[in-house]
């Protein structure tokens, strides 16, 4: 397929794209409205290193510092604890129980009708690090705005608490450990003081003076880093602050806006999949192309679709309407057919389609009408015994017609019908006959046709669908040539390839395809006909015969 051919579908199945499209951006819209909003609300927290922590036992986040990433996790971990996540719970019931109090007094405060659970609150809280920075902030989702910013802070309240603590635990650890040394040097220190005494002070053996110098200065050390513990101790000093407290939470969830656009794409392109899905499933001839190669013959004639003026059954267009673009494409197919007959042979020519409903009887009429202008004097012969319509749009009256002639009961000439139209006659289907197929295949019926064909410029048989009955079958090999008349939206690949095969196994030769119904508006590249009164190229007192046709 060319782009052209892409283009051409789209444009085709547009109606499909627009439903898709609309269907997916609809159920997008309502899957939003039906869903509850989430609101959510964040606490930025501020992470500094404990100097004095750190000092005295290698602080909490000393290590975690060195990987920002690997601390994010780890306080992640924390804060998403069943142990926090009581903590919060605990934290909240309290303080909605103290707004209670607040509430009976008169003040305006806010108290939820119930508390989400520990594990609730796991599932509604996240922790994200700010880039570049030593902030992170918590993040809780709540079905109330209200209450995601009080779970908001509670969690940063109770995480900052719990590494206070931790931190607190942590450093008197410490100082315990360094008090014992400390009171394990005094004990080395008195030990060495009593080991002196026994020498004069001139005879100290110098590696004794050594261990006490020693001793003391590693006392000195730890007695200034157990004070330094005590301090920090004292202080509480924790290493993190909150920075932004939490405020009432936004709406994130549904984002309507958000949803109808992603829909509104996606649903472009489900309805551009399913419109392509639908042409390829589709077996409907569309373009020139696809006739020509299904059809394996030229195209020779497009006739446009015409819109219905009172009853269509008894409309000949070319004679009611000769300034429509279906006339005009009658003339175009009669000058087809005369550059096919430059040396007089093709004289006889069959009219059928693969299928009923196609339009072949009223290609063969307006065809005949066409051909009748030009001073050449044509018979129009409905050989479908089976479903007869030519009379429609004639006679209103029954007439003798082919079987009458073929059975002996009348003769041609008072079969043959004038139309009132010079040089256009008709030969109509006559009686219903109980063996159709018969009858047509008969040498009774190749007699009358050559018989008609020395008679008239042009006999146009009107035969029945190849794909309905056998008839048009066995009467092709009796034609100079046959036309197939394949119509807009009816016309199918498999039907095609069956009909040519069909005519080929009794060596037809096929004129050349006759596109019926050809939409004006553009479709698949049949807009090219303009409703204009087509004078040109009409030979001198063309145009003053056209008349309508006797009813």
């Amino acid at each position: 397929m060319e782009l052209r051919d892409y283009i051409n579908v789209i444009v085709a199945r547009k109606w499909v794209i627009i439903g898709v499209t609309a269907l997916v951006v609809v159920a997008a819209l309502v899957f939003s409205l039906l869903q509850d909003p989430v609101y959510e609300s964040r606490v930025m927290i501020l992470a500094d290193i404990n100097r004095a922590g750190e000092s005295a036992s290698d602080s909490l986040f000393s290590l975690a510092f060195n990987d920002p990433q690997t601390f994010i996790q780890t306080q992640a971990e924390i804060i998403g604890t069943k142990t926090l996540a009581r903590a919060v719970y605990d934290r909240l019931e309290y303080n909605y129980e103290e707004l209670a109090y607040a509430e009976e007094e008169g003040e305006d405060v806010f108290i939820p009708e119930s508390i989400p659970s520990p594990e609730q609150l796991m599932g509604s809280v996240s922790v994200e690090r700010n880039q570049n920075t030593n902030v992170f902030e918590i993040a809780v989702t709540n079905g109330d705005p209200l209450l995601a910013r009080d779970i908001a802070q509670a969690y940063a309240d109770e995480y900052i608490l719990d590494r206070q603590l931790s931190a607190i635990k942590q450093i008197s650890d410490a100082r315990k450990e360094v008090w014992n040394r400390i009171t394990e040097l005094e004990t080395q220190i008195a030990d060495i003081a009593e080991e002196i005494k026994q020498y004069a002070d001139e005879n100290i053996p110098p590696e004794l003076e050594a261990e006490a110098a020693q001793a003391v200065s590693l006392w000195a050390t730890l007695y200034e880093k157990y004070m330094s513990l005590r301090i920090a101790e004292a202080l509480e000093q924790r290493g993190l602050e909150v920075i932004e407290v939490a405020e009432a939470g936004v709406k994130v969830s549904p984002r309507s806006t958000r949803n109808a656009i992603l829909a509104l794409f996606l649903g472009l392109i489900l309805g551009v999949g399913m419109a392509f899905l639908v042409d390829y499933l589709d077996d409907t001839l569309k373009t020139r192309e696809d006739f020509e190669r299904s059809y394996g013959a030229s195209i020779i004639g497009e006739i446009a679709r015409t819109t219905p003026v009172g009853e269509e059954e008894r409309e000949v267009i070319y004679f009611t309407r000769p300034e429509s673009p279906a006339a005009e494409g009658f003339r175009n197919l009669r000058t087809n057919i005369q550059f096919l007959n430059l040396d007089g042979s093709t004289r006889l020519i069959m009219i059928t389609s693969s299928s009923p409903e196609e339009g072949k009887t009223s290609v063969a009429i307006n065809l005949g009408a066409a051909m009748s202008e030009m001073g050449r004097r044509v018979l129009v012969v409905e050989a479908d015994l089976r479903r007869p319509v030519l009379g429609k749009l004639i006679v209103e009256k029954e007439h003798k017609g082919v079987t009458d002639v073929l059975m002996g009961t009348t003769t041609l000439n008072e079969a043959i019908t004038e139309t009132g139209n010079e040089n256009l006659y008709v030969l109509m289907s006559g009686v219903k006959p109980p063996n159709p197929a018969e009858l047509v295949a008969s040498q009774a019926m190749q007699s009358l046709l050559q018989q008609l064909r020395d008679t008239y410029d042009y006999v146009i048989v009107d035969a029945p669908p190849v794909l309905a009955v056998s008839d048009a079958i066995a009467m092709a090999p009796m034609m100079d040539g046959v036309l197939v008349v394949a119509s807009h939206n009816i016309a199918t690949r498999d039907g095609a390839k069956h009909t040519v095969e069909l005519l080929g196994k009794v060596e037809t030769r096929i004129l050349g395809v006759v596109i019926n119904n050809v939409e004006m508006a553009g479709r698949y590249g049949y807009g090219y006909y303009s409703p204009y009164h087509y004078n040109y190229g009409e030979s001198e007192g063309e145009g003053k015969n056209r008349r309508k046709v006797r009813k």
